[in-house]
């Protein structure tokens, strides 16, 4: 076991450090300056020739870049993620401020795909090849090819701007701050509604295929048996159907959070929720490198954590795995 999880975790390093290093490139090779006019606060405080330089020296634009990234390695080492460029505040504090609000809403993104795709794909695998399975395949794959972009200005132009049922953008109201407790809570919950929706759909089709699929899996494998002593089809699959469909499962779950929170730089945009996803959006135009390396290690960091975790719970649930992947 102690050999398996080395081995995941120098994996994980040599992923980690080779993400950092792509985006690191990719960033330097987009064509502006972070500290031209009109970018940053040069646009509002325009720069002397002489401040210019002063800003490209104290974050080393004027080296290659190659020392840049080592240079940046040695600060990430010493837990310093840098300071901005567009707000000259440290990394760590300015996605700090933003984590927050981005948790909470792909967490509840998905708590509801899983709370709604679960029982879906049980009531296919009971029933399969049946109208309801059909139907909720028919379904699901439309969601699953349907644009997130496209989905969200349907809901708020539906929702928002014809039955005003739902706020069209934001986290809270004007006057907020004079609620009270439930109201406050009511309000969160109707700005957050949509945006939820929108993160939720898509992995809720992807999700009651596979909890389908896997229980379809585990059935033909000993289902006859243990319906052969008399239990019926529900215990049969709450018993011993979600049990052998656990370790797929378990495999996916470590992919569904970091995936949400990639997915969710469209909707924080277009539903001007102030994230993680923003806060990448606005870092990327703005030519703004720390920011923008500083959310790339998260994400990375957080998706290699994930798939790590599903790898482990993988090989404690079947040794197999780590003799044969060891």
């Amino acid at each position: 076991m102690a050999r398996f999880l080395a081995r995941r975790l120098a994996t994980a390093a040599a992923t980690l450090l080779l993400i950092t290093a792509v985006v690191f490139l990719l960033v330097h090779l987009a064509p502006g300056d972070p500290l031209a006019e009109g970018a940053g606060e040069a646009a509002t405080h325009p720069l002397s020739p002489e401040a210019r330089a002063s800003l490209r020296a104290q974050y080393r634009l004027d080296r290659p870049v190659l020392v840049q990234y080592v240079l940046w390695l040695s600060d990430l080492v010493r837990g310093d993620l840098g300071r901005s460029i567009l707000d000259r505040r440290p990394v760590a504090e300015t996605i700090a401020s933003r984590l927050g609000l981005t948790l909470t809403l792909n967490l509840l993104a998905l708590v509801v795909m899983v709370l709604c795709a679960v029982p879906l794909g049980a009531l296919g695998a009971l029933r399969p090849g049946s109208v309801w399975d059909r139907g909720g395949a028919l379904a699901t794959y439309l969601l699953y090819a349907l644009p997130v972009f496209w989905a969200a200005l349907l809901l708020q132009s539906a929702l928002s701007v014809r039955l005003g049922w739902l706020p069209l953008a934001g986290v809270r109201s004007s006057g907020f701050e004079y609620l009270g407790g439930l109201d406050r809570l009511v309000d969160r919950a109707a700005h957050l509604a949509l945006p939820v929706a929108c993160l939720s759909y898509g992995g809720l089709a992807y999700l009651s295929r596979f909890v389908r699929a896997s229980l379809l899996d585990a059935r033909a494998e000993s289902w006859r048996a243990v319906r052969a002593r008399g239990a019926s089809k529900i215990a049969v699959l709450y018993r011993h159907g979600f049990r052998q469909a656990g370790v797929p499962m378990l495999t996916l779950a470590g992919f569904l959070l970091p995936g949400l929170v990639g997915g969710s730089v469209l909707v924080e945009t277009i539903f001007a929720i102030p994230g993680l996803g923003r806060l990448f959006v606005e870092a990327a135009f703005g030519r703004d490198v720390p920011v923008v390396m500083g959310l790339t290690l998260l994400s990375a960091a957080a998706t290699l954590a994930g798939i790590f975790l599903a790898d482990v719970l993988y090989a404690v649930i079947d040794p197999r795995i780590r003799r044969t992947r060891a």
